[in-house]
């Protein structure tokens, strides 16, 4: 029997020093000693949770920032630097000697209800908010969004296996942490580690000292309520066994957690946070998005929507990545009519929606508008934004055809459509396109603080600029020769040329003129806004299907005067002769006689056109009455759904 004992032990101590030396090898990856980008700035400061509406929300729903206010002084009693610790080890140890056996079955079980890793890591705050790598027995399926709290999903009940939910109510799911207690990150007792984005809850356990301390596998708080009482009242309780840290209170804790693991109803999934609303853009390309809908995916995201893009592949996606969108890739040909590609994005749209179940869908552009609809097909509410018809009812020829029955089939049944100008929405009533669900839009509308009014250039050079896509449709060739007639007749007037050469004929064309002084050739510029800001005014010579044309609500809204041809969009925008001038479509003459009018001008008067078209951008073309659009379709399906519920 001696003999057995004296074996027993050498294979228990050689067990320990393996498991100590694995432990040792595993501490600096365990609190991300190698990667600084994931160490926590303030580690070892105090802090304060201060509220800001330009922050995102965080993991405990505010929005809101921690700002240092001073340097940690806690001084560990000798209870809780040595024997706490000593204690933490020889348990940790035997506990996952003991509980091997039940390791091994949890681990089964995990894996035949949900096939995948057994375990999940998560980062959480640590001592002194020292961050490191908790771990758990996975109780949630693959599918389940990573490092997100549970009361932070929508309907967390459907993310739960089934042995998940047992685990998690009995604290099963907690054992795997008994090796954090080995490895020095966590303690059997002390407040549970938060995660790392939850900031109300730091800052309130600072206010309480209870940061200062070595997180635990169980807690005061825990004992006191878990999930059911609120976060300021958790802080309080993590705080009095912070400042009362002893061998008696330690004990205490640990018989109450043991009768708390028989019994406990009181997690609450869910409970903390409203349902997200999901919220589906499909859209043709990034820039489309980031340019004119950037701040209404801000504001989603920010109100705590869940906001997916359907998005060609494009390397500036990462911009909505980083806001927190989740991308699709989807294969889209723009401008092509090949019908299997045009198929296949459909069969990808439906394949999403049923992947997704989206409460709302926003779609721009006439592909994503049609197939969308078509995809959706009322079982998924589509709100159509109608961008402008570009060249497809130009021409009364067969693609034109196409695409009126296309779109009688499909968005007449979507659940409402936004009209960018009124022209193209009495189009589409004339020819039947539509029923009642449609409402009106001030375009894309105008960031005003991002194109705030310039006073106009001093200078004696006028400097006129087209700012589009170099084709026939954006009216290139009146331009050009418009250019031509005036430069023959004033010295002191400069024509600018901004955007990507779409036809290639006009790339020898453009060199020409240039050669001869009469125009100069920007390409496409990612600092428009300056070169409107050195211009005069903005000339769109544009033959339609422009919606509202952004390029002229960026020049009024700098307080620049615009030049435009008399089409859908355009008049609504020029107030002509109070804000600028409209002339004919195609027609050159025209052309020249309003800028020869501009010319005429004094300076005085150029300034009150630029000033009043920049007073009707502010009244009537607001971003945020776009914003407030959109966001009141989804408060109608939120509310809808809450009476549902």
């Amino acid at each position: 029997m001696l003999k057995f004992l004296e074996i027993l032990t050498i294979i228990i101590f050689i067990v320990f020093l393996v498991m100590a030396f694995i432990a040792f090898l595993r501490k600096g990856n365990s609190v991300y000693k190698n990667d600084k980008l994931q160490q926590n700035p303030m580690e070892g400061k105090k802090v304060k949770f201060v509220l800001d509406d330009k922050d995102n929300e965080n993991a405990d729903g505010k929005k809101g920032h921690l700002q240092v206010i001073g340097e940690s002084n806690y001084k560990q009693t000798f209870y809780g630097k040595y024997v706490k610790r000593f204690l933490d080890i020889i348990l940790s140890f035997f506990g996952l000697v003991i509980l091997a056996p039940v390791y091994l079955t949890l681990c089964l079980a995990i894996i035949i209800d949900d096939p995948g890793p057994v375990f999940f890591t998560q980062k959480r705050v640590g001592k002194n908010k020292r961050y490191f790598k908790l771990h758990k027995f996975r109780s949630m399926k693959m599918c389940t969004p990573h490092d997100v709290p549970t009361h932070m999903l929508e309907n967390p009940e459907q993310y739960i296996t089934k042995v998940g939910k047992f685990i998690r109510a009995h604290s099963l799911d907690e054992l795997p942490q008994i090796w954090d207690i080995f490895i020095g990150n966590m303690s059997f007792i002390g407040p549970r580690p938060g995660l790392w984005n939850q900031d109300v809850l730091i800052s309130e356990r600072d206010k309480y000292g209870a940061n200062d301390i070595k997180p635990g596998l169980t807690g005061w708080a825990q004992i006191n309520g878990r999930d059911e009482i609120k976060l300021i009242k958790k802080a309080q309780y993590d705080g009095e066994y912070a400042k009362n840290i002893s061998f008696r209170f330690d004990l205490k804790c640990f018989f109450l957690t043991i009768k708390k693991v028989f019994h406990d109803d009181s997690i609450v999934e869910g409970s903390l946070k409203k349902k997200q609303i999901k919220v589906l853009f499909l859209a043709n390309h990034f820039i489309t998005l980031y340019s004119f809908r950037k701040e209404l995916i801000k504001k989603l995201i920010d109100e705590n929507y869940e906001v997916y893009l359907s998005l060609p592949d494009d390397d500036q996606n990462k911009y909505f990545e980083d806001l927190g969108c989740k991308i699709i890739i989807t294969e889209i040909d723009r401008r092509g009519i090949n019908p299997f590609k045009d198929l296949k994005l459909l069969r990808f749209y439906k394949r999403i929606m049923n992947l997704i179940k989206p409460d709302i869908i926003f779609s721009y552009t006439i592909k994503p508008n049609i197939y969308g609809t078509i995809a959706s097909n009322k079982k998924f509410r589509q709100v159509c934004n109608i961008t402008g018809t570009g060249a497809t009812f130009l021409k009364n020829n067969i693609i034109a055809k196409i695409c009126k029955v296309l779109y009688k089939n499909s968005i007449k049944k979507c659940y409402k459509i936004f009209f960018q100008n009124t022209g193209d929405k009495d189009f589409f009533i004339e020819n039947k396109l539509v029923s009642n669900n449609y409402d009106m839009l001030p375009g894309s509308g105008c960031n005003l603080d991002e194109y705030r009014f310039v006073d106009m250039p001093d200078d004696k050079i006028l400097r006129f600029i087209f700012i589009g896509r170099v084709m026939h449709l954006k009216g290139i060739d009146e331009f050009l020769e418009s250019a031509k007639r005036i430069k023959e007749k004033y010295s002191n007037v400069e024509f600018i040329i901004a955007g990507w050469n779409e036809e290639e004929k006009y790339k020898s064309i453009i060199k020409e003129y240039e050669s001869k002084n009469i125009v100069k050739y920007i390409g496409f510029r990612k600092d428009i806004k300056e070169w409107i800001t050195k211009c005069h005014c903005t000339i769109l010579p544009s033959h339609g299907g422009e919606g509202i044309p952004n390029v002229l609500l960026e020049s009024a809204a700098i307080g620049r005067v615009c030049i435009g041809s008399k089409i859908n969009g355009t008049k609504d925008v020029i107030s002509d002769g109070k804000t600028g001038y409209l002339f004919d479509v195609s027609n050159v003459d025209d052309l020249v006689e309003k800028i020869e009018k501009f010319i005429h001008l004094t300076t005085k008067e150029r300034i009150q056109m630029g000033i009043a078209g920049r007073k009707k951008i502010e009244k009537e073309f607001d971003r945020n009455i776009v914003i407030k659009k959109y966001m009141d379709e989804i408060k109608k399906i939120e509310n809808f759904k809450n009476e549902e519920e």
